[in-house]
């Protein structure tokens, strides 16, 4: 019987390493000592395996949601050339995303504070940009990641054609406008996440400083790095939204998000029924 709660507990924590489930492992390892069967392999591997290996990756998790780089830091030099790196390979590559757009969102706010300045998208900027026939694939990468913040989907962006209509200058549904408009809370989490991801992921799929303020600012007059500003901020704000919604409401962060791919950007933008703020972690 004990054995049985044992096993529950190990698969609990498979499915969700948080801070409960891991007393739960804990409570029936303990139990199972104080039984006299503390050297049972079953318990063995709980003890030695697996609860080393739940209990980093939740402080991986939990230095997520803090955005705390130092902790962040002190998870990966942890886990650095011991068996537990391989077991949460998810969650160290995770880190170097998460890091390296902690890092871009400081250089965006120095860069602004050096030139003092208002980015603006002037009308003469946004018609430098549509004036493209092939756009280069760092500007089109952050053009495309901006429109989906806005709710424009990949499989639509892909056509720069389609990108240079959504970015009109003037009227209604101008792009000056729709930013104005834009509420960063609005945005499902699995949304922010493929953004950050497209900010931030090189051809291989691990996070790279492949994006810098001196590379940006370069590409398309200067246009690209007002949209790279723009959609570093806002996934940056409305992380910081979301989290706190989630602390009120009682959700829990300690699932990992999945960037929203295309076939669920599809369901994201067609259902009424979708909540901005589901009971997950952002990242």
């Amino acid at each position: 019987m004990t054995l049985d709660l044992l096993k529950e507990a190990v698969l609990a924590n498979r499915a969700k390493s948080g801070e409960a489930e891991i007393r739960h492992l804990q409570d029936a390892i303990y139990l199972c000592e104080d039984e006299g069967i503390g050297d049972d392999p079953l318990v063995v591997e709980a003890r030695d395996f697996y609860l080393p290996r739940f209990t980093a990756r939740n402080r991986f998790l939990e230095s997520f949601r803090r955005e705390d780089r130092q902790m962040i830091r002190a998870c990966l030099e942890e886990v650095e050339g011991t068996p537990l790196e391989q077991f949460l390979h998810v969650e160290v590559r995770q880190a170097a995303v998460v890091l390296d757009y902690l890092e871009k969102v400081d250089a965006l706010q120095r860069q602004n504070q050096r030139k003092n300045s208002q980015m603006v998208l002037s009308g003469k900027a946004l018609s430098e940009l549509r004036s493209y026939r092939k756009p280069p694939p760092l500007l089109l990468r952050i053009v495309k990641a901006t429109l989906l913040l806005l709710g424009e989907i990949e499989d639509k962006t892909d056509d720069w054609k389609y990108c240079q209509k959504m970015c009109t200058p003037t009227g209604p549904n101008s792009l000056n406008r729709r930013l104005a408009d834009f509420e960063p809370e609005n945005v499902h989490v699995e949304i922010v996440a493929r953004v950050r991801e497209m900010l931030s992921k090189s051809r291989d799929g691990v996070a790279h400083p492949d994006i810098d303020i001196e590379t940006v600012e370069k590409v398309g007059a200067g246009t690209a790095l007002v949209f790279y500003v723009w959609a570093m901020t806002a996934t940056k704000r409305s992380s910081e939204i979301q989290r706190t919604n989630r602390e009120k409401r009682g959700f829990s962060y300690e699932d990992v998000i999945r960037p929203a791919n295309r076939r669920r950007q599809r369901e994201l933008m067609t259902s009424q029924s979708v909540t901005a703020i589901p009971s997950h972690r952002i990242y």
